[in-house]
């Protein structure tokens, strides 16, 4: 059985939201992960020897 072509259009239409739905939902979550991470960056104590010894024969 043959699907007409306007319900075929409103099915793809319908599969297209649905994928840029998800894509939004994982570049929020994504950009949630990232601002977690900054702030932890930022709040973490800064270390007063932290890049002095450097060891070149690494």
């Amino acid at each position: 059985m043959d699907v007409p072509a306007s319900i075929a259009a409103e099915q793809g239409i319908l599969r297209q939201n649905v994928a840029l739905s998800v894509i939004k939902q994982t570049h929020d979550a994504q950009q949630a992960l990232v601002q977690i991470i900054e702030e932890a960056s930022r709040s973490a104590p800064v270390s007063q020897s932290r890049g002095t010894n450097v060891n070149l024969s690494a």
